[in-house]
């Protein structure tokens, strides 16, 4: 039964029949956000329907309605539906909002938009679930300036909150003293590995500037707006180029990590994961071969300053001659030997051997000009640009402009196209932007990936796959596993969708975009 329904039939049958029995049964209704306003006040509630002292402090007689006629009397056992929500929130610690609200529509307790929030609160005046809290993606609490009911929150069991939250500060601060940290990492920290490992991930992909990816069967991730080592550098190098080849930007970056010793049982990131992370960053453009370091620069200590100066004005490439020259400027050599041997500024070219290695400064061996870029590049700054535009608060249009990039994407300029699961070819006005992985599970530079997206038709496949009836695994469409009895058309219509080969087109980007059979 609707929660609603459930309210009203019983303020209805408990409430004397005085000329205030209909307004005081809508002010309640109202109060729990079962109606426009999600997240109203006492204060709200005084103004929508004239209660109150209008001199003076009017959430008191609302607060006095509220009380006398609903928190002090009713009892939780009142309304089998908020009591089948009870025992679904305290079967575990954590709830993703997306989840609770497919488990309420499915209990059918909103006859319209599904506002967890008034069954939250509605709990919690009965006394029961008070050990629960609604937190934001990065585990603040939820308050009312910060709920959107599009965005997605979490609520959890207050002890378990506390965890994640000591190993979420813990996890932001990892990838900070190495670039890019593995995600298996958090596991062994003493902090990080008391909370649930898949919780924590979670929360990171979810979090606004992370960036995850995987290389080699491991996943890395790192935050973007935290202090960090390779950002750091990163800007260090955008004071002597603003472009660079990826292969020359990599290798430089990857050594200018050695300059300290990584913590003890952790490792610095691969070259591979650093390129990764220069063709998928916020502070970078590129097509391949070119990036262009879109980042503010770093401010250079005194002997880097040195350094740049004297190997600009006297065009010198070998070690010796650098070195002699901080030197006699009064560094010590142990300084010198880290801030030459170990720069983001300074690449050693190795290609004609030990004995010959080459000092040069970035961006010294490629042209300072912007280079073309592709229409995958053109699109993901469209889309980093959307991501930025979006934090203001108004998530809706952020998602909405964001949606409207990714369909352009694959749309733009076509009347026609293949649809990535039945290969059959449909008028675009049949097909749907579908995201390969749901975007609510999407880290930051997921959300900024155009291929995180693929074209499906209206006719079925859409919907088998959003329902997760059936997965593309290794390029091919497989079924799901747990489909009964109850699902005898569906299968008949995935039978002959199983087997089919994905056009490579379609499978470009992550292969962590396509969701596994759980």
């Amino acid at each position: 039964m609707i929660i609603e329904q459930e309210i009203r039939s019983y303020l209805g049958s408990n409430l004397r029949e005085l000329d205030t029995k209909f307004r005081d049964i809508e002010l309640v209704i109202y109060f729990y956000g079962l109606k426009d306003n999600l997240w109203p006040t006492l204060e709200d509630a005084a103004n929508k329907f004239d209660v109150g002292d209008s001199g003076g402090r009017r959430s008191e007689r609302p607060r006095q309605i509220v009380n006398k006629k609903f928190k002090s009397v009713a009892k939780s056992s009142d309304f089998p539906s908020l009591v089948s929500f009870a025992n679904h929130l305290k079967s575990d610690d954590f709830h993703k909002s997306s989840e609770l609200i497919s488990y309420v529509k499915s209990q059918e307790l909103f006859d319209s938009e599904v506002n967890l929030i008034s069954l939250l609160r509605m709990l919690h005046d009965l006394g029961e679930c008070k050990e629960y809290k609604a937190y934001t993606i990065d585990l603040n609490e939820l308050t009312r300036t910060s709920f959107d009911n599009k965005t997605d929150f979490f609520i959890v069991k207050k002890s378990s909150a506390s965890i994640l939250q000591k190993a979420f500060i813990k996890s932001k601060v990892i990838p900070g003293l190495l670039g890019i940290a593995k995600l298996d990492y958090l596991k062994e920290d003493p902090t990080t590995k008391q909370a649930n490992f898949d919780t924590l991930v979670l929360l990171i992909q979810k979090s606004t500037d992370s960036w995850v990816s995987d290389y080699d069967g491991e996943l890395y991730y790192l935050f973007e707006s935290r202090a960090n080592t390779l950002i750091n550098n990163l800007g260090k190098t955008r004071n002597a180029a603003e472009f660079e080849s990826l292969d020359t930007l990599k290798t430089l970056l990857h050594n200018s990590l050695k300059r300290r010793t990584p913590p003890k049982g952790f490792q610095y990131p691969p070259e591979e994961v650093i390129s990764q992370y220069l063709l998928s960053s916020k502070f970078t453009e590129s097509n391949d071969s070119v990036v262009r370091l879109s980042i503010e620069p770093e401010q250079l200590t005194e002997i880097e300053k040195v350094a740049v100066e004297f190997m600009v004005d006297q065009e010198v490439d070998d070690f010796p001659t650098i070195s002699s020259h901080l030197k006699a400027c009064g560094y010590s050599k142990p300084l010198v030997d880290k801030t030459v041997l170990y720069s983001p500024l300074i690449f050693v070219d190795k290609t004609k051997g030990r004995y010959h290695y080459k000092y040069k400064l970035a961006g010294s061996q490629i042209e300072q000009a912007k280079p073309n870029i592709d229409r995958y590049e053109i699109f993901r700054q469209r889309l980093l640009e959307a991501s930025t535009e979006g934090t203001d608060g108004s998530s809706t249009v952020a998602t909405r402009r964001e949606q409207h990039i990714l369909s352009e994407w694959l749309f733009k300029d076509k009347k026609q196209e293949e649809c990535a699961i039945c290969n059959k070819t449909f008028s675009v006005k049949s097909l749907i932007t579908a995201h390969k992985k749901k975007r609510s599970d999407c880290a930051e530079n997921e959300r900024t990936d155009p291929r995180i997206v693929m074209p499906l038709c209206i006719f079925g496949c859409d919907y088998l796959y959003e329902n997760r009836m059936l997965y593309i695994i290794g390029g091919k469409v497989i079924s799901a596993d747990n489909l009964g009895a109850d699902y005898v058309s569906e299968l008949n219509v995935i039978e002959k969708l199983v087997g089919n080969i994905i056009n490579p087109k379609w499978l470009k980007g992550s292969s962590r975009y396509f969701p596994k059979p759980e």
